[in-house]
């Protein structure tokens, strides 16, 4: 009475074993839309990454080779006059660059200024502003008289200069500036030092201390950095968390160019 028939065994059994490979069909069908999924986002991400790193590298090309061009074409004035100066101000993140360059449209002398200022960490802004003739002649003879460069930018009317805004924001700026004394070897200002080069002499910031010394102009190494969105959203995640973390990872996953820059104008003794 109470013993179930082999055939209703059989039948519970095959049933049971049907049931099975369904579910495990269910199961390989949901594994194999995971991975398709998954290997669709990284293969998006895989473009994206792709289609942001042209984008970095053409910048960061466009950068460089106006930096180059302006500094290639820099002009040495005379009665003392700055040539090149780096202004670093105390409280403030980032610099300015000011010299005087003929790589414009009409070749001509006309001053120009680069401002570098950082937005927040591993986000720097970088824009170039260039004078009109007018303008510059005029900024020439106040620097006669110790008129400073960086005022004169400040207080020029806006139709007398022109402002580029570069489109991509940078990780890292750094300008070294090389200078060759007179009868000795090379000496290399650390990066973004504060200075002022005048003449056959530069003036510069050594711990806390003015230095001046007698040397040309011999050459500038540039080195830019920057990120894709993706990797900027992540350091920026990161920097709120951990700044060392922060570092080793924008020097890790950025992009970067780099150029050693002569002037055609410095007088090689």
């Amino acid at each position: 009475m109470g013993l179930i028939p082999s055939r209703i065994k059989c039948h519970i059994a095959a049933r049971a074993f049907t049931l099975l490979e369904l579910m495990l069909s269910l199961f390989i069908v949901t594994i194999m839309i995971f991975l398709g999924k998954k290997l669709i986002s990284m293969a998006e991400d895989s473009n994206r990454s792709v289609e942001e790193t042209r984008i970095i590298c053409k910048e960061l090309s466009d950068i460089l080779a106006c930096i180059s061009d302006d500094l290639k074409s820099m002009v040495l004035l005379d009665k003392g006059q700055p040539i090149f100066e780096i202004c670093k101000h105390e409280g403030e993140n980032g610099f300015r660059l000011f010299f005087f360059t003929t790589n414009n449209e009409q070749h001509i002398t006309a001053a120009v200024k680069y401002d570098i200022v950082e937005l927040e960490f591993g986000k720097l802004e970088v824009s170039r502003t260039i004078l009109g003739s007018a303008a510059t002649l005029s900024l020439q003879k106040l620097l006669g008289q110790n008129y400073s460069m960086e005022k004169f930018f400040e207080d020029v009317d806006a139709e007398s200069k022109h402002t580029r805004k570069f489109s991509i924001p940078l990780a890292d700026f750094k300008i070294r500036v090389a200078i060759k004394k007179h009868g000795e070897n090379t000496v290399f200002l650390a990066p973004n030092t504060g200075m002022i080069y005048s003449g056959n002499m530069v003036s510069y910031d050594k711990n806390g201390k003015n230095v001046i010394a007698k040397g040309n102009l011999s050459f500038f190494d540039v080195t830019l950095r920057a990120l894709g969105k993706t990797n900027a959203i992540k350091l920026h995640a990161l920097a709120a968390k951990d700044m060392a973390k922060a570092r080793d990872f924008l020097i890790s996953y950025a992009r970067s160019s780099f150029a050693r820059i002569v002037p055609n104008s410095v007088p090689f003794p």
